[in-house]
């Protein structure tokens, strides 16, 4: 079962992962693309759970890979073995 703290805590590991490589100031902006899929509901269930099960350090690396926000979502969908519906 998923709670609103075990997915603020997760994106706080991989926020983490990012800062390690970025400084804070940084992986704030560059998890913004993944805040906004998860925080406006776009994320779905399955999609969170297999978020969960991959190393935060392998979804850091995909949003320092930068471009657009989609690219970003379409990275980490692809890491994880995600296919959203359209």
């Amino acid at each position: 079962m998923l709670s609103i703290t075990m997915i603020d805590g997760k994106l706080y590991d991989i926020q983490c992962e990012v800062s390690k490589r970025e400084g804070v100031r940084w992986a704030e902006r560059d998890m913004q693309p993944l805040y906004w899929y998860v925080n406006t509901g776009r994320a779905s269930t399955d999609f969170l759970h297999k978020l969960f099960a991959v190393k935060p350090y392998l979804i850091a690396r995909d949003i320092l890979k930068g471009g657009s926000d989609q690219d970003v979502i379409d990275r980490i969908c692809k890491r994880i073995g995600y296919k959203p519906e359209v």
